[in-house]
């Protein structure tokens, strides 16, 4: 009777049971149809058991014990998993690489509502005013005065390029926070499926949710790779590392650069200093793993999109920032290349060869330095390419006021005229016999002049000077007839010492001009105007002087190079802005794709409701038929 007509009634229970629990797992659908990262569950029916009534050669005689529940499973498509979130990580690389653009954009064409391009057209007319009467205390106020204006302007981008380096660093060390934190969820979320699903009798499926939530997340803040293990955790690698295994979390934390021991300590084969960066990088934040210091990221391995490494927005957000404070040394300037026709005969051609030799070495190098640690960071690179042209300006200017001579030794002197012990009076310039090439002696044609008026007599009065640093020390020197007569000595600029750099943060206008506008070298000892130092200034304008980047042949006016600079910036913000709209796109298209499998449809699931109803009334049904059946069978024989 238990495997006859008793056993239907354990028939119609498996039925009640099975029906009841695919009635719950729609609701769970319906209820959660709106939550953010919830997958459809689908519930899979599978035969219970069959018991034997009889066996001969051809068949078997079988009846069904009734139904159970296989599994409750979450409908999900591994392969859009992965596709969605390597295309999103990409999103946000890109993304946050296009807002640093248009950051950075603004700071150049909203500067109290003028452009910097502006600011180099009132340079040139104030010139302009000065050529045509630069004895004039009126032209030489307004050109000083303009001057102020325009260093002004260069130094408040400057230090708006900085302040949003330092907000980037705060970026940076929060994405790793969030990096960290969800790390930590994923890790907790291990431990919760691995307990919930010890038994083998039900999946975590929420949990397996919110893990699936947390790793979309992290996947678009940084490359990631997700590895399933057999009993339902999961290990997590990070820039193909590991991040989360099973009971550990390895934890990723901030560190200054210079105290970083794989950068301060790297060293090239020659046992030179691997990386060289700038003194104010010092409180620059790069992420490193937490037990052992090592970078996250790499400075030598450029993201590309070939090598599919162009993922996470902490990537885009360290590709914008860069690791320094970029400044004109950080671009090399292509030595010139010697002519024959340029010498008097072969062994100085020579020597000039070998000399070209050595620095084209040396320039090869600097730009395999610059292709790597400057051009491929936004604002480093911005940052650098500004600072060319303020250094070329600055140097231009002032090298037109205060004109040097090459002496024999290599020292360069201001030349200026100085007094003889027979009491003449002549130029450095005239004093000597060595002149080494023909731009050496044109412009040593150029003399200093003096400043306007009694008592202003003297040259070497430079209008842009280095904070620290003067622009002349004065010496002794003996001329051939056993003379010695007091010279000024260039301090040169050295790429290792910053504050004898022309740089745009090491920049203030001479306060004695500004104290006296009289005191500008711009005067003869005779009174009249230096004219020639006034038109050589106005000519920079008109002279090309370098390349936008040192991968480009284009020489460039002020005017072109700016013009280039931010054009370069505007190409690179647009291909940012297009390759993050095609990843978003992108994404999008598979997150849609996605969702198609796992997303919950309210009218599928109603569906669904209405048909596990429907069973369930069945099976209800099915048993009160059984049990009328049983009660007529026993009454029947009972009587």
């Amino acid at each position: 009777m238990a495997a006859g007509t008793m056993g239907r009634l354990s028939v119609g229970v498996t039925g009640l049971k099975t029906n009841q629990y695919a009635l719950n797992t729609t609701a769970h659908n319906l209820t959660n149809v709106h939550t953010e990262g919830y997958s459809r569950q689908q519930v899979m029916l599978t035969d219970r058991t069959y018991h034997n009534l009889s066996v001969d050669a051809i068949r078997k005689n079988q009846t069904g014990l009734g139904v159970v529940t296989a599994e409750v499973k979450t409908v999900r498509d591994n392969f859009a998993d992965i596709s969605y979130r390597t295309e999103s990580g990409r999103n946000s690389y890109y993304k946050a690489q296009t807002e640093t653009v248009k950051e950075v954009e603004s700071f150049f064409s909203e500067l109290e509502g003028a452009t910097f391009n502006d600011s180099l057209n009132e340079l040139w007319k104030s010139l302009q005013e000065m050529q045509k009467d630069s004895n004039n205390i009126v032209t030489r106020s307004s050109f000083i005065a303009t001057s102020l204006t325009f260093l002004d302007r260069v130094q408040s981008i400057r230090d708006s390029l900085i302040t949003y380096q330092r907000n980037l660093n705060t970026q940076i060390k929060n994405e790793v926070k969030t990096i960290n934190d969800l790390g930590k969820q994923i890790l907790d979320l291990n431990d919760k499926i691995l307990a919930a699903e010890a038994s083998g009798i039900e999946n975590a499926n929420d949990y397996r949710d919110a893990r699936n939530k947390a790793y979309d997340e992290l996947s678009s803040l940084v490359s990631a790779d997700i590895v399933p293990n057999s009993d339902g955790t999961a290990e997590i690698y990070i820039e193909g590392r590991i991040f989360v295994t099973k009971g550990r979390m390895y934890e990723l934390d901030t560190q200054k650069i210079c105290d970083n021991e794989y950068y301060a300590d790297a060293t090239n084969k020659d046992g030179t200093k691997k990386y060289e960066f700038a003194n104010d990088a010092t409180d620059f934040l790069m992420p490193v793993w937490k037990d052992d210091t090592a970078p996250l990221f790499h400075i030598e391995k450029i993201p590309t999109a070939e090598n599919n490494t162009d993922v996470g927005a902490l990537k885009g957000l360290m590709m914008s920032r860069g690791y320094f404070t970029g400044n004109y040394t950080d671009v090399p300037e292509k030595p010139i290349k010697p002519l024959e026709t340029d010498f008097d005969n072969v062994a100085d051609y020579q020597t000039a060869m070998d000399q070209y030799n050595i620095d084209i070495h040396e320039y090869s190098e600097k730009l395999e330095y610059f292709n790597k640690y400057v051009e491929p960071y936004t604002i480093t690179n911005l940052m650098s390419q500004f600072d060319v042209l303020v250094n070329a300006m600055v140097t231009g200017i002032n090298d037109a006021l205060c004109p040097n001579v090459t002496l024999a030794d290599g020292r360069h002197v201001l030349n200026e005229m100085v007094t003889l012990a027979d009491g003449t009076q002549k130029y450095i310039s005239d004093l000597l016999t060595v002149q080494e090439t023909e731009e050496e002696i044109e412009n040593n044609n150029l003399k200093a002049g003096i400043g306007m008026g009694t008592g202003n007599e003297y040259a070497g009065e430079e209008l842009f000077k280095r904070k620290s640093v003067d622009r002349y020390t004065e010496e002794d020197m003996t001329l051939p007839d056993g003379t010695t007569i007091k010279i000024k000595v260039y301090n040169e600029e050295d790429a290792d010492n910053y504050y004898s750099l022309y740089s745009s943060g090491n920049l203030e206008i001479n306060d004695n001009l500004l104290q006296d506008p009289s005191k500008i070298p711009l005067s003869r000892e005779s009174g009249a105007e230096a004219q020639e130092v006034v038109d050589k200034m106005l000519n920079l304008w008109n002279t090309k002087f370098a390349t936008v980047s040192p991968n480009s042949l284009v020489e460039c006016t002020y005017v072109d190079f700016y013009a280039g600079m931010t054009d370069s910036l505007a190409d690179r913000g647009y291909t940012y802005d297009n390759m993050a709209k095609t990843c978003e796109q992108s994404s999008t298209e598979l997150d849609n794709l996605r969702q198609m499998v796992l997303g919950v449809s309210s009218d599928e699931e109603l569906s669904n409701l209405i048909r596990f109803q429907h069973a369930f009334n069945a099976s209800s049904r099915y048993i009160n038929t059984v049990a009328d059946m049983i009660e007529h069978l026993i009454n029947t024989l009972g009587s």
